[in-house]
């Protein structure tokens, strides 16, 4: 959760109601060109699912559509930087960045509106291919190498907080595609590499798997923010068995390694009645049978932890964050520990927010 999310006064504000607030910046560069946006509405996604973390889409009057290539809201050089939070009558305000990225589209509708996109800084990570074949830097330590592919190809990249991570780098070869090397690296270790809101690239391991107290507690009482709920069990997306696959460029051999849940007490036990789902997974990183073991017992805590998903409506909360745990008192039910795995945020004077998490599950694979 962002800083000060967890306020007090803001919490109750939330749910008792508040004038919202919300500002849309236009930036090239270092330079603001706009600092107050006028806007009809929009909003924000965000999901830990994805290279790009994070897309904006705002809808202005038509008048804003940039008819010569350096108008203001141009998709060839200018970004976007929207604010949101609430504000009081006595001018205390929480106000957070939500979005930070570059203008992708505009698009000219009949209705009299432009439709303006944008993405995260991943999207620029994403366009900055390799030239040439790529090698790793062997003996660096992930995290570094993480730092290094992202500001070779985005010079003014910044870093927030990320886990720490042990692994070295083995010899590797990338051909093109700069995201899908950092793909790698982040799967082999069990992490997601993202672009927070602020604009600062982290990478961090799957937050359903890492043990984490509630932030905060979203409830439907009196007192509450939430709107409505839904609760699905679902289980075409867990495999309790990953076979992994490291084959390099380089001539090294191949090593392989499957782990599979062999824990009586877990759900998705491969011999009990769950059955057995294999998902084949084919990375370059893993260079041993020790680092392909810890990649596909990664992956598979990953890929067990779905056991039920909440997904609700509430009032919108601009200090929400991806990979935050958060406690849910919905439905009769208490304490259902969840992790925040993507939201839709509204921008505008109306509209809820949607928030789809996963379940925290700690130590169901200790015995593997």
């Amino acid at each position: 959760m962002l800083e000060g999310g967890t306020d007090l006064l803001y919490r109750q504000a939330l749910a008792t109601g508040i004038e919202p607030l919300l500002e849309v910046q236009v930036w090239q560069e270092n330079e603001m060109l706009e600092d107050d946006l006028t806007i009809l509405d929009g909003s924000i996604s965000a999901t830990l699912i994805s290279r790009v973390a994070r897309t904006c889409t705002i809808n202005v009057h038509e008048d804003l559509y940039p008819v010569e290539e350096d108008g203001l809201l141009n998709p060839y050089t200018n970004r976007l930087k929207i604010y949101a939070g609430i504000k009081f009558g006595d001018g205390n305000e929480f106000r957070w960045q939500v979005f930070g990225g570059r203008i992708t589209t505009a698009t000219l509708n009949p209705d009299g509106t432009c439709t303006i996109q944008g993405a995260d800084r991943a999207y620029e990570v994403s366009g900055a291919a390799f030239t040439t074949p790529e090698n790793s830097s062997v003996g660096a330590g992930v995290y570094s190498e993480f730092q290094r592919l992202i500001t070779d190809g985005v010079p003014d990249a910044l870093f927030g907080t990320s886990d720490t991570f042990f692994q070295v780098m083995p010899l590797l070869t990338w051909e093109h595609d700069r995201a899908q090397a950092l793909d790698e690296i982040a799967t082999s270790i069990g992490a997601f590499w993202y672009p927070l809101a602020n604009e600062r690239f982290v990478l961090r391991r799957y937050p359903w798997t890492v043990a984490g107290d509630p932030v905060v507690t979203f409830s439907d009482g009196d007192d509450g923010t939430v709107l409505g709920t839904t609760v699905v069990r679902d289980r075409t997306r867990i495999f309790n068995q990953i076979t992994l696959t490291g084959e390099r460029l380089d001539g090294t051999a191949p090593v392989f390694s499957t782990q599979t849940d062999l824990n009586p007490d877990s759900t998705t036990y491969a011999l009990g009645p769950f059955g057995i789902q294999n998902k084949l997974i084919q990375l370059n990183t893993p260079s041993t049978l020790d680092g392909a073991r810890d990649a596909a017992n990664a992956y598979l805590r990953r890929t067990t932890a779905l056991t039920e998903t909440w997904a609700f409506q509430c009032i919108p909360d601009a200090s929400l964050e991806l990979g935050d745990v958060i406690n849910i008192e919905a439905r009769g039910r208490t304490n259902v520990i969840q992790v925040v795995s993507n939201f839709s945020y509204p921008l505008g004077v109306s509209g809820v927010m949607g928030v789809t998490c996963r379940s925290q599950v700690i130590g169901a694979l200790e015995n593997v």
